[in-house]
């Protein structure tokens, strides 16, 4: 197989995990030369950032958007992006972990549309900080879009007892990442990725004031939707090669351990902290649920914020979810996605929003 997939530079951590697989002799020398190339002055940049630029963000009260990826959490971060008051990584910042506190803000804005639909993103849209992360080396499930060929053994990273309690840096790499997006200002944090949902016992001990907003969809069709999103991404970004068993065991896993995190949140989490949103809902009436979840978490005066989430609204409801009419589930694919619905049902329950 000939592999040209699209890089991005990632530090020595993570440039060594995919090198230990068996089958790197299936990427052409080329690709895994400008790989070390790009690793090495990721390194060296990431070195020089810190010395110049030191500082961590010592904050406790960020606001996170939580849920497994494909329940609507890119929308929910562009609405609530355009709220005063939050301050949120840019895309040109999670994609440049080692530089962006160097450097100024690009001059010019660059658009691209993502591999699993037609959402277009820019140098300045709200960004998942996952990627930052991946770069940083902290382990991610997101490996598994560069190696999805080890996606058993990224499926580690899905339980969230193995976020709680680490000392292996990780979050001390990760609020050096923030210090740099929130340097000099007093703004509040608002983070979205569908990862951060399986490290949530680890972010309520690490952040004890912060609030969240939790999005469910459907499981049958949060799994659908998945399979085209995790195999859009092996295309552009995968070393090797992948097979749809693999991925479907992968997302058993992640729905699993989503119930168990959903159900954790709950329990821990009173209605003041924590919001569970119903994609659906959140589909038919966009501003109506934004409005909802602002007054919640009192996050301002809405007739300051309105217009705002308007004009964000504008062109974005309509690439929000796809049908997938005639596909079937496995015996055990229903299992784990009637085990998840049943606490989705719960978690609306008890922490959605009513009326």
């Amino acid at each position: 197989m000939t592999v040209r997939p699209n890089l991005f530079p990632v530090g020595s951590e993570t440039l060594s995990w995919i090198m230990q697989s068996r089958r790197m002799s299936d990427v052409p020398l080329q690709v895994s030369l400008l790989m070390r190339w790009q690793s090495f002055w990721f390194d060296r940049n990431l070195s020089l950032q810190r010395k110049l630029v030191p500082g961590t963000w010592q904050g406790d009260d960020p606001l996170f958007i939580l849920g497994l990826w494909r329940s609507g959490t890119t929308f929910m971060h562009e609405l609530l992006g355009a709220v005063p008051g939050l301050l949120w990584p840019a895309t040109w910042q999670c994609m440049n972990p080692s530089t962006f506190k160097m450097l100024p803000p690009p001059r010019v804005s660059k658009s691209v549309v993502r591999p699993m639909d037609d959402f277009a993103v820019d140098t300045f849209s709200p960004q998942e900080d996952e990627f930052a992360l991946l770069a940083l080396g902290v382990p991610s499930v997101y490996r598994g879009f560069l190696d999805p060929g080890r996606l058993s053994e990224v499926s580690q990273w899905l339980d969230p007892d193995i976020w709680s309690g680490r000392t292996d840096g990780w979050i001390e790499r990760w609020r050096d990442f923030l210090g740099g997006i929130s340097a000099g200002k007093g703004d509040r944090l608002l983070l979205k990725s569908p990862n951060h949902t399986f490290r949530i016992r680890a972010l309520v001990e690490e952040f004890p004031k912060a609030s969240y907003i939790w999005l469910v969809r459907e499981p049958a069709e949060t799994l659908f939707s998945n399979r085209k999103m995790w195999v859009a991404m092996f295309r552009r970004y995968a070393l090797r090669n992948w097979n749809e068993p693999e991925l479907d065991e992968f997302l058993g896993k992640a729905f699993q351990y989503a119930a168990e995190s959903l159900a954790f949140a709950t329990t821990v989490l009173g209605r003041d902290q924590l919001i569970v949103v119903d994609f659906d809902r959140f589909k038919q009436a966009p501003v109506e649920t934004v409005e909802a979840v602002c007054h919640r978490l009192n996050l301002g005066e809405w007739s300051t914020i309105k217009n705002s989430i308007a004009a964000s609204i504008a062109g974005r409801a309509k690439h929000i979810g796809d049908s997938y009419p005639g596909c079937l589930l496995s015996q055990e694919q229903i299992k784990a996605a009637e085990y998840l619905g049943d606490i989705q049902v719960a978690a609306l329950g008890s922490h959605g929003l009513q009326g």
